[in-house]
């Protein structure tokens, strides 16, 4: 499955140089990089503390919190110019994620983010394109993720790229809750 991003789609930096997406580099991360990836959640998440739903700085500290994902996740960073601008946990084996019964044989998504000042040039999109072809790699025929109400573009993201809802995989923290995270899937084979 080819990755499908705009390959001269440019972007503002911040001192509005325009960057070219060749010159960001996807590649895996180190644990002696956990605390940078941290970082990069937490700068990217911070825009939700007045949209979350409860207790933010709770979500917020369990979600920086990330040197136990090196265990079973692959940890894919975005950077440019030496500096980690972008991130996406893989779980080739979804059901270790913790993020409730992904189906037998799925992938997992967490932690999808993207610095502030490097949105809008495709990066999220080229991060989950990724997590795709891994899953091509391996033979992995579902990629599983949450996402919330209060994540509109990474949901509209999400439904562009070809992910659909699938409410047996929403992540629910007790029995009649509403849930917290809403499950999605990609299919690499059609879809039924």
């Amino acid at each position: 499955m080819p990755l499908r991003y705009v390959r001269d789609r440019r972007a503002a930096t911040p001192d509005n140089a325009p960057v070219d997406l060749e010159a960001v580099i996807i590649r895996d991360a180190t644990l002696d990089e956990a605390g940078a990836v941290s970082d990069v959640i937490r700068t990217a998440y911070a825009q939700f503390e007045t949209t979350y739903p409860v207790d933010f700085s709770r979500y917020f500290e369990m979600v920086v919190k990330i040197e136990r994902h090196f265990e079973n996740a692959e940890i894919i960073v975005a950077e440019r110019d030496g500096r980690l601008i972008g991130t996406v946990f893989f779980y080739r084996d979804g059901s270790l994620s913790a993020q409730g019964p992904w189906p037998e044989g799925s992938a997992g998504v967490l932690r999808l983010a993207v610095i502030p000042e490097a949105r809008g040039m495709g990066l999220a999109r080229r991060l989950t394109d990724e997590c795709i072809r891994r899953c091509h790699d391996y033979g992995i025929k579902t990629l599983a993720l949450h996402t919330t109400d209060w994540m509109p573009v990474a949901k509209a993201m999400y439904e562009r790229m070809g992910f659909v809802r699938d409410q047996s995989f929403d992540f629910v923290r007790g029995p009649g809750s509403t849930p917290t995270g809403t499950g999605w899937r990609f299919r690499s084979a059609e879809d039924p």
